[in-house]
């Protein structure tokens, strides 16, 4: 019967010369036949005329389409409505300036062999080629399930948020290739069909973060394909079915956590609600998108700027969110006072922690390198991924001109202070001499101090590590105290575990512990932060019952030819046990010597780029080597390093106290030092003072509250 009917339609558009399906069909009303409604209809998801608001201006011929029941031509009038739409902008899109990268072309490619989707470039096999894992089953199917080998759980979670799907849309605006929106429709099908919406959000599938990442690329896909061929009313109809499926189902489910994963939540329904304010929920999805945002952001971005996972990687993240929201409002006249104006405040502060945690060889334009630390669960951004994010802050807050002169490399704008810089609220102290800007970088120095503030449980789960007391040394275009890194998120198998609590343990950091135990409390706070002749901060961690650790750092000769630095280590309480202060130097095991006899070790770069450490303490101390490793990526991979630790008896009424010296230099062999306290029977709660001795030269030290 339907055969028939096609070469009676056939036949009568040849008659007519019309070619409008509309035209066809726009007297079928009631006096059409049981076939000729039922033809049209059958590939409409009929769900979508139930989530949209047939009201809304625009929509009347879409409405009265379907009031006739024949919602294959609703659904067409919905297209066509949608692709004349203005005054509504996605600012994550621009179709007449579309702009793709050499790897968002490669995974827009490789998702369609055997179905190699892009997730992380952690989770690739074969990083020279930049090839993700095959997904494909013997019978060409599609195995959501896929794991690669010695993967973590974050594979799974990342999978289903569908970062390669964007990338199609973009290779398709720059290409007009068909085989890209074919791809997407065909995968995104089959994902639908196989993960359907659960009761309850899970782990992997429709947790909310992926739900959040999902909507956001649904957003840009829409805007990227709606003018092919291939987006039919049929998959418009499914497409914005399951969109509205994705919101609801976010706003019905808020996280529960004030985190990084909330902040994605409210961005996502904004973004849903502005765009698509067609949907009946749209004015609630945009509300409590908002919401979320304005009651989140003072919450979880503290009063120094940073956010309160306290990890870079995160915390830019974030700011990219913001980022995306404040364009979406300035590109969208009716979202004008939805964000709360004090948010800016914070959110540039935000912005200046990042530029206060770069180091100068940002501004070697020669290489790409890493550029940052990597305290807490996060790893080193290189130079591009920062400059995108400095163009981003500048664009945020034109009128900061030190953001300006990051965003330009130096090339305009002011150059920002080298003052000592405390965020008190997060734990983290700066002191810095250089930029390195206009290739200065012989003796840029930065030494970042990490020594938070989290009165909860940090479990392995956590983004905060146990290190409160650590560092990173940066030196001349090198950092010599790297952090080990986060080699992996948790996942089942017990040599994930044991990688993720190695990793994040308190001896793999440059600080002190009492026996070998992780410190139990993470409530760093500041003692002292002064900048008079030499630059010093003071900070302390009650880190186990009965013992705190007092960390002082003292900058000398900040300003000289010879910049060097004093930690003077400090363990007090009632507690007993062998206390032991650990050093992680180098990348690998091949460029540091250990001098176990002086109780330090130095370096030994071939460029005469180095540095000798050596420590002393109030009463005898030996050194012992440690297994070092460090970690770039989360992919379980790490390289050998050597670490040692310095240890010291604690007896139950006697303070421990190291003081260490490290020394920048280009003959790490060659110098004579020596350190003593000069402060014995005074009471060291309130100052210390140290004397110094490299070569012929004497340093006197201190500070008093």
């Amino acid at each position: 019967m339907k055969n028939i009917f096609f070469i009676c339609v056939f036949s009568l558009i040849a008659f007519t010369g019309c070619t409008d399906d509309d035209e066809l069909y726009k007297n079928s009303g009631g006096n059409s036949t049981e076939e000729e409604s039922t033809l049209p209809n059958e590939d409409i998801e009929l769900s979508l005329f139930e989530a949209l608001n047939l009201d809304y201006p625009g929509l009347e011929q879409v409405k009265a389409w379907y009031e006739t029941g024949n919602y294959y031509s609703a659904a067409k009038a919905l297209l066509t409505y949608y692709k004349g739409r203005i005054g509504i902008t996605n600012p994550n899109v621009s179709l007449l300036e579309s702009t793709i990268t050499a790897n968002e072309q490669l995974y827009a490619d490789y998702a369609m062999d055997k179905y190699r989707f892009y997730v992380n470039t952690n989770y690739l096999e074969d990083k020279t080629q930049n090839k993700p894992w095959s997904l494909q089953n013997e019978d060409k199917t599609i195995n959501w399930n896929f794991n690669p080998p010695k993967a973590d759980q974050e594979y799974q979670k990342q999978l289903h948020r569908h970062y390669w799907m964007p990338y199609q849309g973009k290779a398709y605006q720059k290409s007009n290739d068909e085989k890209y929106i074919l791809s997407w429709k065909e995968v995104y099908t089959d994902w639908v069909l196989k993960n359907p919406k659960p009761e309850t959000p899970n782990e992997t599938t429709w947790w909310q973060l992926q739900v959040s990442t999902r909507i956001i690329g649904q957003t840009e896909l829409f805007d990227y394909f709606k003018f092919s061929p291939n987006f039919t009313p049929e998959w418009l109809s499914f497409f914005l079915a399951h969109f509205a499926e994705h919101a609801d189902y976010l706003a019905k489910f808020r996280y529960q956590d004030e985190n990084n994963i909330l902040l994605s939540q409210g961005t996502a329904l904004a973004f849903a609600g502005t765009l698509f304010p067609e949907f009946k929920n749209a004015a609630k999805w945009q509300e409590m998108g908002f919401n979320i945002l304005n009651e989140q952001a003072p919450k979880q971005c503290l009063e120094d700027g940073m956010f309160n996972d306290l990890s870079l990687h995160y915390h830019i993240g974030t700011l990219d969110e913001f980022y995306n929201i404040k364009r979406l409002i300035d590109q969208n006249q009716q979202l004008a006072n939805l964000l709360s104006p004090q948010i800016y405040e914070r959110l540039e502060e935000a912005a200046e922690l990042v530029m206060h945690f770069t180091f100068p060889n940002y501004f070697n334009t020669n290489k790409n390198e890493f550029c940052t630390s990597a305290l807490n669960d996060s790893w080193m951004k290189q130079r591009d991924v920062l400059k995108r994010n400095f163009i981003k802050y500048s664009e945020m807050f034109p009128s900061n001109q030190e953001l300006r002169f990051m965003a330009t490399m130096g090339a305009e704008g002011t150059r920002p202070s080298t003052d000592l810089k405390a965020f008190e609220a997060s734990g983290h102290y700066i002191l810095r001499n250089s930029w390195g800007d206009n290739g200065n970088y012989t003796q840029a120095t930065v030494l970042i101090h990490s020594n938070n503030y989290l009165n909860e449980t940090t479990g392995d789960w956590s983004h905060k590590q146990l290190d409160n007391g650590t560092f990173e040394l940066y030196h001349n275009g090198r950092n010599f105290f790297p952090d080990s890194g986060v080699c992996t998120y948790m996942g089942n198998g017990s040599t994930i575990k044991e990688l993720r609590q190695w990793f994040r343990s308190t001896k793999a950091h440059n600080t002190m512990t009492l026996g070998d135990g992780n410190i139990q409390y993470t409530l760093g706070k500041r003692v002292e932060v002064a900048n008079s002749s030499h630059e010093v901060i003071v900070t302390q961690n009650p880190s186990y019952d009965n013992f705190t650790h007092r960390r002082s750092i003292f900058f000398v000769n900040k300003n000289e030819s010879n910049p060097f630095f004093v930690l003077v280590d400090e363990g007090f309480g009632t507690a007993t046990g062998t206390t032991k202060l650990y050093f992680h130097l180098g990348e690998q095991e091949a460029d540091v010597d250990l001098d176990k006899e002086s109780n330090g070790a130095h370096t030994k770069y071939n460029d005469g780029n180095n540095l000798v450490v050596r420590s002393f303490g109030s009463k005898e101390i030996t050194s012992e080597e440690f297994e070092g490793r460090f970690a770039t990526k989360t992919d379980q991979s790490f390289t050998a390093r050597k670490a040692y630790s310095v240890n010291m008896e604690k007896d139950s009424d006697t303070p421990v106290r190291y003081i260490t010296v490290i020394y920048p230099t280009t003959t790490p062999t060659e110098h004579s030092i020596k350190a003593n306290l000069t402060d014995m029977g005074k009471d060291i709660l309130q100052g210390i003072s140290v004397k110094i001795e490299i070569d012929s030269q004497t340093y006197n030290l201190e500070w008093n509250s």
